[in-house]
């Protein structure tokens, strides 16, 4: 797959943006939005480098750089990318409890796919998913596209906690809750993986660019 080059912007007066055209989740995007996002953070001359689905925010320090310099680098770094090596990320696998206490909307996607719980689960687990970004709470771990059968929209009205570790399904993605909070995913199962953890040398378990292998696990994993 062909990529055009992308749309390179100012976003405020120390921030650009990267940003590629795609209709819809693009692996192939994002991909390339990963190792673009190495490259400038092995640069070492960024504030903060910030990754989405199809976009790139990139914070530089105007005392340091104009505009015009920071541009220019975040150019170059782009024709550089087809001769360099793609990243690969780090396969993280994911222990989940699927259903029951764990996955209250287990039953609602179930009658929606007409499937049964050991089929959303086979599916649900039978995927690798990119981690695409993190938001919208610490650790909150935005996940790749989940197969057709099992896509599903979000709550109308959010549940008022959701507890940390939760896996679930808005629309065509699925996603893991870093921390318990309000939410309005469909959630199906949850892992006892701390995902964020202030405390540690490296705080969050996964970052952008990574990939989420599920796998299926008793209770007994909480107990």
């Amino acid at each position: 797959m062909s990529i055009k080059f992308p749309k390179i912007s100012p976003y405020g007066d120390s921030a650009i943006l990267v940003d590629y055209e795609t209709s819809g989740y693009s692996e192939t995007v994002h991909t390339r939005l990963s190792h673009l996002a190495s490259m400038l953070r092995s640069q070492d001359i960024w504030k903060e480098i910030v990754p989405s689905y199809k976009s790139l925010l990139i914070v530089f320090d105007v005392s340091h750089l104009s505009l015009g310099e920071a541009t220019g680098k975040i150019e170059d770094t782009l024709k550089s990318l087809n001769d360099s090596p793609l990243r690969q990320g780090k396969v993280i696998e994911i222990p989940v409890t699927y259903g029951g206490e764990y996955g209250p909307d287990m039953a609602t996607i179930a009658d929606a796919s007409g499937l049964s719980k050991s089929e959303i689960i086979d599916i649900h687990s039978g995927e690798d998913y990119r981690v695409c970004m993190m938001g919208f709470i610490p650790g909150f771990c935005f996940l790749s596209e989940v197969p057709n059968v099992l896509q599903h929209p979000r709550h109308d009205t959010p549940r008022a906690h959701v507890p940390a570790g939760s896996v679930g399904i808005a629309g065509w993605q699925t996603g893991i809750y870093g921390l318990g909070s309000p939410g309005g995913w469909q959630i199906i199962g949850r892992t006892p993986l701390t995902l964020f953890d202030p405390s540690r040398e490296k705080p969050f378990l996964m970052e952008a660019g990574d990939t989420v292998r599920f796998i299926p696990s008793s209770k007994a994993l909480f107990s």
